[in-house]
């Protein structure tokens, strides 16, 4: 992904608005005040970009409804894989940091999705010229839907999210976009992904404006199309998605809209029955009052935000020495021992062999004088299993003798 897309992203305005309504009404049919005015959401999404290059996408999992508990957010992008070109076709490319996410899935996007957020993978161009909207056949097309399905399955993510920006269309001798192409895809990629799945279009660039959305099955394929400039209030007009449940009119960069605008353009959402809200750009930072305005109106509940660090390091156990706490050793094995246990997170519980012993969540705490018959400890091989407050554990084991 290319240094210069935050860059990009935070110039998006209106202007930029302008170029791509005028572009659209020239090439697609439709328009707003033909969506359909009855469509009433009964539960607007909150959609939210993470720039993983320099956040953790787990931060999405610090966030909850006040009063419910539920996720805050919705769906989560994992911004941005890349769709790059190797001289003959093209391909799916993952940067360093996007790797890292995607390898560390327990951490990353389970802590993520375990509240009921979907995760979804955007995939954005790369300067290169191979793009969504200019594929040639749908085998070509296909070859790389197989490619973002296989993502979607190794990594257990939610869907795929398509941003049609820095692809550079035509570089190293790659073809322009065609009306087609994007049909071809987004229709195979369905095809391979199944019904549960989300696909996105992430409104901008020939993906958007080229693309004939009437040649396939739009409102089958396609799960949502959201506005894509910040900070606009301006749904897409994609003919087959005149559902406004399905689309997104509202747009802000969480780092540079006023509170005040992204809370108006919630409540307009609700208002306009449209079903998407998109924001981009969560970090490391509490943001939970500036949400708050946002998911009041979405939701009808404040956000609330969880502080405390993520705690990955399991206990501490370690034997006590001293004829008083343990006879014996680990080679010829224990007549009775003992254990400091220590976790900076606080340790919560134990089991000797699956029998549990609850534990006073503290930093430091003890297990002494095990001996067989005692804490579910027997004569022979025993395994000491001890659990922090955040679930890391930590296995010892040991040998008891007669």
């Amino acid at each position: 992904m290319s240094q210069n897309v935050r860059n990009h992203r935070l110039r998006k305005s209106i202007a930029g608005l302008g170029v791509l309504a005028t572009a659209a009404a020239g090439i697609l049919t439709g328009s707003l005040g033909a969506a359909a005015e009855s469509a009433e959401p009964a539960d607007p999404k909150l959609a939210v970009y993470v720039e993983v290059n320099s956040n953790d996408l787990a931060n999405v999992a610090d966030y909850t409804l006040a009063e419910s508990g539920d996720a805050a957010i919705d769906m989560a992008m994992i911004f941005a894989a890349n769709i790059n070109y190797d001289g003959e076709k093209a391909y799916l490319h993952f940067n360093e940091r996007v790797t890292e996410t995607l390898d560390d899935a327990e951490t990353q996007i389970r802590s993520v999705q375990a509240k009921g957020t979907k995760v979804l993978l955007s995939v954005l161009g790369n300067h290169q010229g191979a793009g969504f909207a200019n594929f040639t056949s749908f085998a070509q097309a296909d070859a790389f839907a197989a490619q973002l399905a296989d993502a979607v399955t190794t990594y257990g993510l939610d869907g795929i999210d398509f941003d049609d920006e820095w692809t550079n269309y035509g570089a190293n001798g790659t073809p322009q976009p065609n009306a087609e192409s994007f049909g071809w895809l987004a229709t195979a990629l369905r095809d391979r992904l199944g019904p549960d799945k989300i696909i996105s279009l992430y409104a901008i660039g020939p993906t958007y404006t080229t693309t004939d959305f009437t040649l396939f099955d739009a409102a089958s394929v396609l799960d949502y199309a959201w506005n894509p400039y910040y900070p606009t209030y301006d749904a897409p007009v994609v003919p087959g998605l005149e559902d406004r449940g399905l689309l997104g009119a509202a747009a802000i960069d969480l780092a540079n809209t006023s509170a005040a605008t992204a809370a108006d353009f919630a409540t307009r959402t609700v208002a306009d029955g449209y079903g998407v809200y998109v924001a981009y750009n969560l970090t490391a930072t509490d943001q939970s009052a500036y949400l708050s305005g946002i998911t009041e109106a979405l939701k009808g509940e404040a956000t609330e935000y969880r502080a405390a660090p993520r705690d990955t390091t399991p206990p501490t156990v370690t034997v006590k020495e001293g004829a008083r706490f343990t006879k014996g050793d680990a080679a010829a094995g224990y007549q009775r021992v003992s254990f400091t246990l220590y976790d900076e997170g606080k340790i919560d519980r134990l089991y000797v062999n699956g029998v549990e012993k609850d534990l006073t969540d503290n930093e430091w705490s003890d297990l002494n004088f095990v001996k067989s018959g005692a804490f579910g400890a027997v004569t022979g091989a025993n395994t000491l299993q001890v659990v922090d407050v955040a679930g890391n554990t930590t296995e010892v084991s040991f040998i008891l003798s007669k």
